[in-house]
């Protein structure tokens, strides 16, 4: 079973080339808050309050992206001994649980963050996503919606993405289509949908479609080990291959690449 491009670059504004890029990611628009955070905290005086509220959190989110794990929790957790209204903190300290596989310390800092702030469309598109990959799909689903129509909305593409993987994951293959579709309707650049649904359509033996999809995902985000196995076996259905051979090299050349780098 393909693993959803979408999953992996959730909240970043554009969509990446790679693939495998890691639930970290979510953490870039957090950034809103900080530019670089310095990871010396002892080249100063910590100062008191709210300042040492927003010090710790830019610290714990630079910790984050140096993955730093335990001391970036250290410091959220800070944060939020400082001012406990601080949502970015909350949220972040949910996806930092999440990505160590402490869900129920993950679900307790998304409900703390919406809490806070019910509005706060960051927390509520991390915690529909968690809420669709722990077997919560209608839940999931749901809160995508309301993310999608809300009037602080910038990228309602994003939420119906979001909204149509729940609804696939449910095994509601029409529903989770429809989603898809209304993605491309608000962005024909969407290129996770154009991936989501170049998937159902493999998985529909309908391999044209399924190509046509695959080929608009790549002219849009460029090709990656996920989308070159997915275009193998399209094409290997449609009995091309040549072409099949051809996606085949570029993916054990990106396979011999990221083997090199680590």
């Amino acid at each position: 079973m393909h693993t959803p491009i979408f999953e992996y670059a959730f909240f970043v504004k554009k969509y990446p080339r790679n693939d495998k890029l890691r639930f970290s990611l979510v953490l870039i628009t957090l950034l809103t808050v900080t530019s670089c955070a310095s990871l010396n905290p002892e080249a100063s005086v910590e100062p008191s309050g709210n300042a040492a509220a927003q010090l710790n959190l830019k610290l714990g989110i630079g910790y984050m992206q140096a993955n730093r794990i335990d001391i970036a929790i250290d410091k959220l957790k800070k944060a939020l001994q400082y001012d406990s209204s601080l949502v970015e903190a909350e949220n972040a300290l949910g996806v930092l649980y999440e990505a160590t596989k402490a869900n129920h310390l993950a679900e307790l800092h998304y409900q703390n963050a919406l809490q806070l702030k019910p509005d706060y469309l960051l927390a509520k598109m991390n915690y529909a996503r968690f809420l669709c990959a722990n077997n919560q799909t209608a839940k999931g689903e749901a809160l995508f919606l309301e993310a999608a129509i809300s009037p602080l909305q910038d990228a309602p593409e994003i939420a119906y993405t979001g909204a149509g993987v729940c609804a696939r994951r449910a095994n509601q293959i029409d529903q989770a289509e429809q989603y898809f579709r209304q993605a491309l309707q608000v962005n024909a650049f969407a290129s996770s949908a154009l991936y989501e649904l170049a998937v159902i359509k493999k998985d529909q033996q309908r391999y044209q479609e399924a190509r046509d999809f695959l080929d608009s995902y790549h002219k849009r985000a460029g090709f990656s080990r996920t989308s070159l196995q997915l275009a193998i076996e399209i094409e290997q259905a449609l009995g091309n291959n040549e072409m099949s051979e051809q996606y085949a090299s570029m993916l054990r050349q990106q396979t011999s690449a990221a083997t090199a780098t680590q």
